[in-house]
């Protein structure tokens, strides 16, 4: 009971939070999360955990002076990301002048006929904005959400995440069939499936190959993609001249697969690539807060700050 209290009032003081924020006028409220952002870093909120990511990432090609910048501007980045989340009503009425979509063929010929689409995506600039422009231009989506402890928090990540679209709310595609099956039935119905699988599964996930780290993935959507027979793609968002620029990427190839076990790797190990390849053109942009490597024990020590 207590815990549910807590809950609750966690979830009222979040909402009361962003009520507040979404009141400010725009540049007020980028400059507010930006001072956020800067704080959060100055009281070491995660840096340890980015510190760590960074050098293991890039240790070896940059200096510490280049490393620091990039630690610098990671917060600064996601300051501006949330506060975008929330203006994003805002943003998302001038779409030509804040957003640059580039692929758009490409989405359009994957879902012709009512097929569905697994639209493989990371914590890579603002994804959640850029999914609700897609949404915004008529694509039928479903967004895959990882579900939380709080309840009430679960039901507006539902809302930021959504907007229209169906969340599909999962603990883990290992341990939670319903989950994978609503993924499925989604894939089916032809909607674009948005799955962020970029963070850490852990050793029963998918091993694949990260900055030439060992890196575990989530393999759950790339099966019931071969499952349900439709086209699997990549897509990322990032910032560019100040306007947040979509890459739809072409479908990744997995025809010669001849089971889910071959489809995942085909799937899984192109995906990690081109991820890579985005994160090398602006580093600064992905989310290094999460614990990218903690299934490899020299890192784990290191976030722990026994290495």
């Amino acid at each position: 009971m207590h815990k549910k209290i807590g809950s609750y009032i966690a979830w009222l003081a979040m909402k009361g939070a962003v009520g507040a924020a979404s009141l400010l006028p725009l540049p007020v409220l980028f400059a507010a999360f930006g001072g956020l952002a800067a704080a959060a870093r100055a009281a070491g909120i995660r840096r340890r955990v980015v510190r760590v990511n960074l050098s293991a990432a890039f240790g070896k090609d940059l200096t510490q002076r280049e490393l620091d910048g990039i630690e610098r501007d990671c917060y600064a980045e996601y300051g501006r990301i949330v506060s975008e989340i929330i203006a994003s009503d805002r943003i998302l009425r001038r779409k030509e002048e804040n957003f640059e979509i580039v692929g758009l063929p490409i989405l359009e010929e994957a879902i012709r006929g009512n097929k569905g689409l697994l639209l493989l995506t990371g914590h890579m600039g603002n994804f959640i904005v850029g999914a609700h422009c897609m949404q915004a231009m008529g694509f039928r989506m479903s967004v895959v959400a990882k579900r939380v402890a709080n309840e009430y928090m679960n039901r507006e990540i539902g809302k930021v995440y959504g907007r229209g679209a169906a969340v599909i709310s999962v603990r883990g595609f290992k341990n939670d069939p319903q989950g994978g099956l609503k993924l499925y039935r989604g894939l089916k119905r032809g909607d674009v499936v948005n799955a962020l699988i970029d963070q850490d599964a852990g050793p029963e996930g998918f091993r694949t190959v990260f900055f030439g780290l060992p890196t575990y993935l989530p393999p759950g959507p790339a099966r019931f993609a071969h499952r349900a027979g439709v086209a699997v793609t990549t897509g990322f968002a990032t910032r560019e001249g100040g306007r947040i620029r979509i890459e739809i990427q072409p479908p990744i190839d997995y025809s010669s697969a001849g089971s889910p076990e071959e489809a995942e790797k085909i799937i899984l190990d192109e995906y990690s690539r081109r991820l890579e390849e985005t994160v090398r053109k602006c580093p600064e942009q992905y989310f290094w807060f999460h614990k990218k490597w903690k299934a490899l024990p020299e890192i784990r020590a290191r976030y722990e700050g026994r290495g």
